[in-house]
């Protein structure tokens, strides 16, 4: 039996320049246009999560939320701290499993770079990078349910093909 995770990387927010603490940082109008704008693909696309976990971190959850808020029948947004930036890959890695051991279904994460193109990497089999996450991008990876192992990357979309 074969499991997805998708990793949705958050919108565009606002620069570091206003002096604002990171976790602070919220969704300029262009990011919560992008996020709209993959909230429509999803539909268009037939694509939902069973699960969507988010970062803590503002510009994720706002993510998460403005997606829930339009994607039919998508779930709530569920916040863990092991998104958010600086938790190590094998962290985050031993979190996914346990998550996915417990349920069923198409688990959907709300996060951040660099941590997201080392966490797909990872479940593709490398211990180094080997896929770069755009802001607003979607991707999708496909596992075996029982060992969590050896993913394949089914699809990446950025938010620029989406509309």
């Amino acid at each position: 039996m074969l499991t997805r995770v998708c990793f949705l990387r958050h919108a565009t927010a606002q620069e570091y320049e206003l002096g604002l603490a990171d976790a602070d940082r919220q969704l300029t109008d262009k990011g919560l246009r992008q996020v709209r704008a993959v909230a429509s693909f999803c539909e268009r696309q037939s694509l939902r999560p069973d699960v969507l976990l988010t970062s803590p971190l503002l510009r994720a959850v706002q993510t998460a939320t403005v997606l829930s808020q339009h994607l039919r029948d998508c779930p709530p947004p569920e916040t863990v701290d092991w998104l958010r930036i600086g938790t190590p890959t094998a962290e985050a890695w031993r979190a996914v499993q346990a998550r996915q051991a417990r349920q069923e279904g198409a688990l959907w994460l709300v996060g951040h770079e660099p941590q997201f193109s080392d966490l797909i990497s990872r479940l593709l089999g490398s211990a180094t990078p080997i896929v770069q996450v755009k802001k607003a991008s979607l991707s999708c990876v496909e596992l075996d349910a029982d060992t969590l192992q050896h993913g394949q990357l089914l699809w990446s979309v950025p938010c620029a093909l989406m509309g």
